[in-house]
């Protein structure tokens, strides 16, 4: 049964107003359309109901968020979800069904329908007109973050509507997606106010997902446009230190566009993930818990970082050779059951001090400054002749945007950067935060390229042959394939 084609019935709490993202922390009740939408605490209350699918282990709050990095040549699965390592590896599959990819789908589409509810119900409310723009303006940057994630992954989908519920057995085009996506994110920048609670997006968070969503499309004058928007705000700036972004004390830093609240000993579980599950070798007997080392970085990806980069000290760590602190303690890094010499440690500060719970309440970064900066000069780039298939050609006007990013990780400014030099801060600028450079390299065409030539590094980061015309994407998940009775078809490749 599809859950996502029933009303939405699981609503949370009345929404309670403060300054942090406990408005997550409300539980789910059954409520019926027919005593609900009339307040504008029911309005709150469905609106929290939005975020709550992105909290899951397989969307932004877990597993296939971070699992996303093993499609890369930075990355790869230690252990477990067998299916999912065959399709980070290229593999033939015996099949498409898979937890994780279906799971994720579906958390997403439930984020897509429990939004659509949110747009379609709230205008008739009778409440305060500036708190509605809000709720109306959060709703469609989550709709449009939900389907930006599944045309990541999928390609075209099926096109909710609130009036149709057969609409979402009709798979949309991916022109038909980042149409919702444009029309959607453009609605929002004139709903959110450059002021927002933590855990929530703001005008800044609209117009740098609408400058990312034009990127992928080829759209670079409008992808400038909608980078200048953020980056001339006057509000947002890149944060002084690279790695205190990643710490629960900075996670409220002007540079963090959206984030995903976190609850502390709750959801999501991003930095367990990335944590070794031994980080001493026994070597520290006041080891109180650990981590559940499900992605790692590859011992290529720790040499490939420039001289002088301190971004590779805030994000990853070798065995034997780097120092950590952890637990209270400091020492060079044991991780003894770890597949490669690297793990990411791009999170782990928040257990420096004490391991007092799997999850230590540490926002998921969504969408970054630092991103849009490095997409405004892709553009740029773009417009002036660069690009994939010229990427050697230096753009001057592209220097300011791209050497802000650049010059923070202590690295020489170039004065004219070129499509390979932004490749290069893409790849470390953006590591290990939901699969970045995975999709960038595919929608650049050059994931082929790019993999193709990686040699292995081990039985856990093999050889690998990327085929475009299958690779993509991924499978659509099969489940959803067999109840929408035949009218969504596979995606190529990948027919069982």
């Amino acid at each position: 049964m599809k859950i996502y084609l029933h009303i939405f019935s699981l609503l949370m709490l009345a929404f309670g107003s403060s300054c942090s993202d406990s408005f997550l922390e409300n539980e789910p009740h059954e409520l019926t359309d027919a005593v609900f939408w009339q307040t504008a605490a029911q309005a709150e209350s469905a609106l929290a109901g939005v975020y709550t699918p992105l909290q899951d282990e397989e969307a932004l709050g877990g597993e296939e968020w971070c699992g996303m990095e093993a499609f890369s040549d930075i990355g790869y699965m230690n252990d477990n979800y067998s299916d999912f390592i065959a399709m980070s590896e290229f593999r033939a599959l015996q099949n498409t069904e898979n937890d994780l990819s279906l799971n994720s789908y579906r958390s997403y589409f439930q984020v897509i329908k429990r939004a659509n509810d949110v747009l379609y119900n709230v205008p008739s409310i009778q409440m305060d007109e500036t708190q509605k723009r809000r709720i109306l303006g959060e709703a469609n940057f989550l709709l449009s973050y939900a389907y930006f994630t599944m045309i990541q992954r999928y390609g075209g989908v099926p096109i909710y509507d609130p009036e149709n519920s057969d609409a979402a057995t009709v798979r949309g085009s991916a022109a038909d997606v980042w149409a919702v996506i444009e029309s959607s994110l453009t609605a929002a920048t004139g709903q959110l106010s450059m002021q927002h609670e933590q855990g929530r997006p703001g005008l800044g968070a609209a117009w740098g997902l609408l400058a990312k969503a034009y990127a992928y499309q080829g759209k670079w004058s409008e992808c400038r446009a909608a980078a200048e928007q953020v980056i001339n705000d006057g509000f947002h700036t890149l944060h002084s230190s690279y790695a205190e972004l990643f710490t629960i004390e900075h996670e409220t830093a002007s540079e963090h566009l959206w984030s995903l609240g976190a609850r502390f000993g709750s959801y999501p579980i991003t930095p367990i993930l990335y944590l070794p599950n031994d980080v001493w070798g026994g070597d520290h007997d006041e080891q109180l818990g650990a981590g559940w080392r499900l992605v790692s970085a590859t011992n290529a990806f720790y040499d490939s970082y420039q001289a002088g980069d301190i971004r590779r000290q805030a994000t990853v760590a070798k065995r034997n050779v780097d120092v950590v602190t952890y637990n209270g303690t400091t020492d060079v890094l044991r991780a003894p059951n770890n597949q490669s010499d690297v793990v990411c440690i791009k999170f782990m500060q928040p257990y420096a001090t004490r391991y007092e719970n799997w999850n230590p309440g540490l926002d998921v970064p969504a969408v970054r400054l630092a991103d849009v900066l490095l997409l405004h000069a892709e553009a740029i780039i773009n417009l002036n002749g660069g690009g994939p298939t010229n990427r050697t050609v230096g753009v001057a006007e592209a220097a300011t945007s791209f050497n802000k990013v650049r010059t923070r990780a202590n690295l020489t400014p170039i004065d004219a950067p070129t499509f390979n030099d932004l490749m290069y801060e893409r790849k470390m600028e953006l590591a290990f935060e939901g699969g970045d450079r995975h999709f960038d390299l595919v929608r650049w065409g050059l994931a082929a390229e790019v993999y193709n030539n990686t040699p292995a590094e081990g039985s856990y980061k093999p050889a690998r042959t990327f085929n475009p015309a299958m690779h993509n994407l991924l499978p659509y998940p099969q489940n959803e394939i067999d109840v929408s009775n035949g009218t969504i078809l596979q995606n190529p490749g990948y027919q069982n």
